[in-house]
């Protein structure tokens, strides 16, 4: 009887078993290791700046585009939470960031001729700055703002020759010195990490240095003022103590099952651009209520890139643009006083415009993302003044023309759509507002008092533009794969 009971147990403890042993079991979720950011860095660089610089003080006054090369070193700390980095950098370039301007100024009108030529280079560039962003994959894609330094030096030269008693007698005079200006920087940019404990970035830095005075000595002396901003482009590589570890405690949020917009991508674009110049009347033509005010508009084309990391459905990116454009407009206006007839003509046109934007935006069910982006803009222009005075017997012509790089800031809004692997189009709207810039004309005058042919200059003070952009683009992202979700 014992035995028939036990025999009952375990076949009933059998069948009881068999059913589990048949029930799948749930494995553990996949989940991508993640890189910890955190710790000391060290690292060097190197790039290629420039801007404008306007001599505001002395006259008759420059404006000019100073640029060059710079390299040096930087040092930095990082702490990750979850997707999340922050950290503080100090870096240092030597720099060769140089410019020069010559103002000419001959004729009968002038009773000889007058040349003068202005020079400023930045030989040291320092910079001091927050750094925070998002970590995704091998990418840390951030912002970055602080304070910067810069070592300046400012030469003057003029070269004067008169005819006194029919001899002709010149004249020169020099002055130079150099000063320490300090500045708001702002900048954005993207490191990948690579095997180890090394890593590669790049990024844009815009120095603000806005307008101050330096003391200038010589054969002469005068405080010299100068309005600058300067744009940085840099790539470097970094060493991070202790490498850049596997796993960090807080574990970095995952982009959702859906296309994934985490990498690096390029791109081409085009569309349409309108705006708006106002220009002041630097050939004292028109009545004082009356200064040059018109649209501009015309084509734009070129290229694309730029870097996104990817957290949840939270995506946010660098991007750098350079376009070639047709936008171009001008102002007519005739008037007559008395027997007097004036046409004045005042035209405008931007050869390339370059954009340095920061992105963010979210994914929209499985393939869109929508996002806006804000930055700096970068035009090169060419701006030209003519007018024809004519009265009974007599006509006087003016024509001058110049050069300026024009700086703005830009934002904007768009969507991509993710249509096929590694391909995305892309349609977008920017607006960007020029800062007031001052621009340097120069040309001939003939006629009446400038007889046959005077040469001189005149700055226009400041000129102020703002533009409309609509663009539609296709982008390759070289990583960009769906998200799959296991299940089980």
């Amino acid at each position: 009887m014992k035995k028939l009971v036990l025999a009952a147990s375990v076949l009933a403890a059998s069948a009881a078993t068999a059913p589990a042993a048949d029930l799948p079991v749930k494995a553990k979720p996949i989940v991508a290791a993640g890189l910890d950011w955190s710790g000391v860095y060290i690292g060097a660089h190197a790039g290629y700046g420039g801007g404008m610089m306007d001599w505001m003080s002395i006259q008759p006054g420059a404006d000019f585009v100073a640029r060059g090369p710079l390299a040096g070193g930087q040092v930095g700390i990082n702490k990750q939470l979850g997707s999340f980095v922050f950290g503080l950098e100090l870096d240092g370039s030597w720099a060769d960031i140089k410019g020069t301007g010559v103002v000419s100024f001959s004729g009968p009108v002038f009773g000889g001729s007058f040349d003068a030529r202005s020079t400023s280079k930045i030989d040291g560039l320092v910079t001091f700055a927050g750094r925070a962003g998002i970590a995704a994959d091998r990418w840390f894609v951030f912002a970055k703002g602080g304070i910067s330094a810069a070592h300046e030096r400012h030469d003057f030269g003029g070269t004067s020759s008169t005819l006194v008693g029919g001899v002709v007698v010149t004249q020169t005079a020099s002055m130079s010195g150099s000063e320490i200006r300090y500045a708001p920087m702002l900048g954005f940019g993207a490191e990948y990490a690579l095997a180890g404990s090394w890593s590669v970035l790049a990024e844009y830095n815009y120095h603000h240095f806005g307008n101050a005075a330096a003391r200038l000595t010589g054969t002469i002396a005068g405080n010299n003022r100068v309005d600058e901003a300067i744009h940085v482009a840099k790539l470097g590589v970094n060493y991070r103590f202790g490498g850049i570890a596997v796993d960090p405690s807080i574990a970095p949020v995952p982009a959702v099952p859906a296309t994934l917009w985490t990498g690096a991508y390029i791109g081409a674009q085009g569309g349409y651009g309108w705006g708006q110049t106002r220009s002041p009347d630097v050939l004292n033509v028109l009545p004082a209520n009356d200064q040059p005010h018109f649209d501009t508009s015309g084509w734009i084309a070129g290229g694309t890139i730029g870097v996104n990391a990817q957290s949840g459905r939270f995506v946010i990116g660098v991007e750098g643009e350079i376009l070639a454009t047709g936008i171009k407009g001008n102002y007519d206006r005739s008037l007559a006083a008395g027997p007097a007839v004036i046409n004045a003509t005042y035209t405008s046109r931007i050869d390339w415009l370059a954009l340095a934007t920061a992105r963010a935006g979210f994914v929209v069910g499985d393939q869109w993302m929508l996002y806006g982006k804000g930055g700096l803009a970068i035009a090169e222009e060419q701006h030209s003044a003519a007018a024809l005075q004519s009265v009974p017997g007599i006509s006087v012509a003016i024509d001058f023309a110049g050069k300026a790089v024009h700086t703005g800031a830009v934002i904007g809004a768009g969507a991509e759509y993710a249509f096929a692997p590694n391909w995305s189009v892309k349609a977008e709207y920017d607006y960007i507002k020029m800062f007031a810039q001052q621009v340097q004309l120069s040309g001939t005058a003939s006629g009446g008092p400038f007889g046959a042919a005077s040469q001189f200059g005149v700055t226009a003070s400041k000129i102020n533009q703002d533009l409309h952009l609509v663009k539609f683009g296709v982008n390759y992202h070289f990583n960009s794969q769906p998200v799959v979700a296991a299940r089980y």
